[in-house]
């Protein structure tokens, strides 16, 4: 009979995948991947929406607007 392999929780603790996280170099927040949805608006005013897709901080947050 097949032995039991760990859990999802004890594989994460055992690979320390949780100290990996990137950290910003100026203001050591860690670093996230966010999608921004702005609106647009063109020469025949409709509006258009840019996806972008950034990574945040605290540093960068008044930069992008939020």
């Amino acid at each position: 009979m097949a032995k039991k392999d760990r859990s999802f929780a004890a594989k994460i603790a055992k690979a320390g995948v949780v100290d990996k996280i990137p950290k910003c170099p100026t203001c050591g927040t860690p670093i996230q991947t966010v999608f921004l949805v702005r609106p647009v608006q063109s020469e025949r005013g409709h509006y258009r929406f840019k996806h972008n897709v950034t990574k945040l901080c605290k540093c960068n947050r008044p930069a992008l607007g939020l």
